[in-house]
């Protein structure tokens, strides 16, 4: 794999994404209800994506597909993330939720979408996986967090190669991110609607302010990360934006007050070796 700046700059996106990702999960955590945090996260990224829309216009008849699929995708996996943190603690769910998504994601971008990946690049991506097992490891959590933890991480793959496919097959990855984040906003407070009718209104006032941090960061998050599998390899931005894991060891810590033992820093440092390891392998070999 030859020197790409375009792929270094998808790898930089995806890193910078993998930080905003972390605190904006923690901040989903920090939210008492964690389903009216989401309906806020929706709400500012339909704000945030109404004016591009209207500047852009119609999407293609061909990418339809690929949005109403991301946006499905998306938002079953946000309904089972947030049911996962109500049953576990923050870094208990986290890294299971996404333990093996750099493998798979690796392998099948490379079978269905013909992504070409090097033995050194996928060495990486094996290391980043390896530190996840290790954060894993040796934690208490329930087994019904265990099991909404595995699916999240199984949706995560799905929605990562749909969102590849969805910004490789628009125009510019501009009009699949602002559609995708227009449609995508209204599951969310639909379900909020739905599960406490209501009192929602009510949910929303109160946690306005833990939602809108959450929501800003979001974006700040996914739009980077999206852009990124417009230029990058999709198993390279997925094993690069699994670091947001070792961000969320360290706002867990801070934000709320969390442990950090010699197994998690030990987890922590394989995972970042590997993120560089792929880096530098998709970007500069």
């Amino acid at each position: 794999m030859g020197s790409s700046a375009p792929v270094l700059a998808g790898l930089l996106l995806a890193l910078f994404s993998a930080f905003a990702s972390a605190a904006a999960h923690a901040l989903l955590k920090s939210g008492e209800n964690k389903l009216a945090v989401l309906a806020w996260i929706r709400c500012v990224e339909f704000v945030l994506a109404l004016p591009f829309v209207l500047w852009i216009g119609w999407p293609p008849a061909a990418l339809w597909v690929w949005l109403l699929a991301a946006v499905a995708v998306h938002a079953i996996y946000q309904l089972v993330l947030s049911w996962s943190y109500s049953v576990s603690d923050f870094n208990a769910a986290y890294p299971i939720a996404r333990g093996f998504v750099p493998v798979f994601t690796a392998l099948l971008g490379m079978a269905l979408l013909g992504d070409r990946l090097d033995g050194f690049v996928l060495t990486g991506i094996a290391i980043v996986s390896l530190g996840i097992l290790v954060l894993a490891r040796g934690r208490s959590i329930s087994p019904a967090g265990f099991a909404a933890a595995a699916i999240a991480g199984l949706l995560t793959t799905c929605y990562t190669l749909v969102d590849a496919k969805g910004v490789r097959a628009a125009p510019d990855s501009l009009t699949f991110i602002a559609w995708f984040f227009l449609l995508g906003s209204f599951p969310m407070p639909a379900a909020l609607l739905v599960r406490h009718g209501g009192a929602a209104f009510g949910l929303m006032v109160r946690d306005r302010v833990a939602g809108l941090r959450a929501g800003i960061m979001a974006v700040v998050a996914f739009a980077p990360a999206l852009f990124a599998l417009g230029l990058a390899p999709v198993g390279a931005v997925a094993a690069v934006r699994e670091s947001s894991i070792v961000f969320g060891l360290v706002l867990g810590a801070l934000m709320l007050k969390e442990k950090l033992g010699w197994r998690r820093l030990t987890g922590g440092l394989l995972v970042m070796a590997g993120t560089l390891a792929v880096i530098a392998g998709a970007a500069f070999r």
